[in-house]
């Protein structure tokens, strides 16, 4: 899936540790982060709750930190919880995004869940300018869903908006690293484990998340979450 692309690199090789950082190829034609764009990031057209129409990879995924989520109506307890989540993490992350992370809620029931709507859940959510409520045709959401990994092997269970509504994945596309969590866990180890991916920022341990996340005993240094802490409910 998404996650296994982090392997890939210019040089065919994986992943190296330490400070040097990779260089990745560009999208073109054959390559792998090419082939991964095809698949999995599908080019869809869209439209945004302030009415401005876009393709999916082009304008809002391309060279971006993106987190992407679901909601629906049809699964309000759930979308009120993942939303409320992405409030506090645009807090957390505070400038950063709009700037170099971008948040993007996507209708699950596009049919119910119209642009009104989605503007009205943008007001709602104190959405800032770096997260946006997106809709679509139902087909061109759909294929969104099943090839970002939003959709299930069980019928009965995919016909549940819940199920997509309980997932959030996030990623560096340029890098081709992706992840995801459960939409549903703290928002505190949510934040953490894209702050893993995503890095401190150019403000450091200054920044609104740095702060936070700073470990006891000032080391400076912030405690090490991860998702699989979430099924043990730490908050």
């Amino acid at each position: 899936m998404l996650a296994g692309a982090a392997t890939y690199v210019a040089g065919g090789g994986p992943l190296l540790g330490g400070d040097e950082r990779p260089r990745f190829e560009a999208v073109t034609p054959g390559s792998a982060r090419a082939l991964l764009q095809q698949r999995h990031l599908p080019n869809v057209p869209l439209v945004t709750h302030d009415g401005t129409r876009v393709r999916f990879y082009d304008d809002l995924v391309k060279d971006r930190k993106v987190v992407v989520t679901f909601v629906s109506s049809h699964a309000a307890r759930d979308s009120d919880k993942v939303t409320h989540n992405l409030t506090e993490i645009q807090k957390l992350f505070g400038t950063r995004v709009g700037g170099d992370i971008f948040l993007y809620s996507i209708a699950r029931t596009p049919e119910r869940d119209t642009l009104e709507a989605m503007r009205r859940w943008a007001v709602w959510s104190g959405a800032g300018p770096g997260w946006k409520f997106v809709t679509g045709e139902p087909a061109d959401v759909d294929k969104l869903r099943h090839s970002l990994g939003f959709a299930s092997a069980d019928s009965r269970e995919d016909a549940d908006p819940a199920y997509s509504v309980g997932l959030v994945r996030y990623g560096v596309e340029r890098e081709m690293r992706w992840a995801h969590c459960q939409s549903q866990g703290p928002a505190r180890v949510l934040a953490h484990a894209m702050l893993l991916d995503f890095g401190s920022g150019p403000a450091g341990q200054s920044s609104v998340i740095g702060r936070r996340f700073a470990a006891a005993g000032g080391s400076g240094q912030a405690p090490v979450w991860n998702c699989r802490l979430l099924l043990a409910g730490v908050d």
